[in-house]
């Protein structure tokens, strides 16, 4: 595949959350060097103005970024968050406006004492009205809630992470979940060995944690045999209803890589580049703590915030293939 073209999407935004809405709508939501939650629609593939929705907090909590945002109707936005000390953090934009930030609490753990949340929550839709929620808990197991209008559920413990030994480890870092249609979802992590970690829910249960591997490179003693290296990052993902799942991470060398179930199977990594000045061309790598996708249309839209400060974006044309429930790299 030809490598995409970058181009700037928005000057001085940290922290991207971008979601899907309807058919050719992407809403992206972020941070200001002031803290304050921003916001920019893209229709039609033409970005709109930038707004800001103020400084979010709770009641006194602070909210900790990034924020996770997802759709749940055609204009209907629900963004979560973790609090200063684990709590899950809630708000909504209906129609363009804001509903400010409230506190849910901190999950339940033993004999009901509150746990909190390790790490920032991230969310999924797969049908009108409701969300799931996920995150990692302070014990390091994948923590699982569901949204409605009728608010909260209770928090259910998905494990860990199963070692050699069947004992669960905890999850190692930042994840990422995305919906494939109605009743799959997907969440990814960074494994211990800079591998990709998937964990699959088809409808009727969950599969453990498996490993699509890592990017391989040319061995710099022996070029002829490939060596695994390391992601910079946590990975990201898009899904689709076919399924096609899109995966997402930054390289070693700060550019983009991109691995997607197609057709029955995994591709291996590709990079998509490195965004690049507008004045000298020069290669601008990617932080790697600051990236989020989404579909929009027949595209699926990448965002991630370059060295230079700035967000950028990379657009890949987009199909779904039926290929039956991803599964592990063999």
């Amino acid at each position: 595949m030809e490598t995409p073209r970058w181009h700037l999407v928005c000057e001085g935004w940290f922290s991207p959350a971008a979601t899907s809405c309807g058919e050719d709508r992407m809403e992206l939501f972020g941070r200001s060097a002031r803290g304050e939650l921003m916001h920019r629609r893209l229709e039609r593939g033409e970005w709109g103005p930038i707004t800001s929705l103020g400084v979010p907090g709770a009641s006194g909590v602070p909210l900790e970024w990034p924020v996770s945002a997802c759709s749940t109707g055609k204009d209907e936005i629900q963004l979560v968050a973790r609090g200063a000390e684990g709590e899950l953090l809630h708000g909504s934009v209906r129609e363009g406006r804001w509903s400010g930030v409230s506190c849910i609490g901190s999950p339940a753990g033993f004999e009901g004492a509150p746990m909190g949340l390790a790490g920032a929550p991230s969310t999924c839709s797969r049908e009108p009205g409701k969300m799931d929620v996920f995150a990692v808990g302070s014990a390091g197991a994948l923590l699982h809630t569901t949204w409605d209008e009728g608010g909260f559920g209770e928090f259910e413990s998905l494990g860990g992470i199963e070692g050699e030994t069947s004992r669960s480890g905890p999850v190692p870092g930042a994840i990422a979940a995305c919906s494939c249609g109605t009743r799959a979802m997907a969440v990814v992590t960074r494994g211990p060995d800079g591998d990709v970690l998937l964990k699959w829910w088809n409808g009727k249960r969950w599969s453990g944690f498996e490993s699509l591997g890592a990017p391989q490179e040319p061995d710099a003693t022996y070029p002829a045999v490939q060596r695994a290296v390391p992601l910079a990052s946590a990975p990201i993902a898009c899904g689709l209803p076919a399924p096609r799942l899109d995966v997402f991470a930054r390289g070693p060398r700060g550019d983009l890589l991109h691995k997607r179930w197609e057709g029955g199977s995994w591709s291996g990594f590709e990079s998509l580049g490195w965004p690049s000045s507008s004045h000298t061309r020069a290669r601008i790598p990617l932080t790697g703590f600051s990236m989020t996708c989404a579909w929009g249309g027949d595209q699926l839209y990448v965002l991630a915030r370059g060295a230079d400060g700035n967000l950028h974006g990379v657009t890949l044309p987009g199909s779904a293939d039926s290929g039956g429930e991803p599964r592990a790299a063999t």
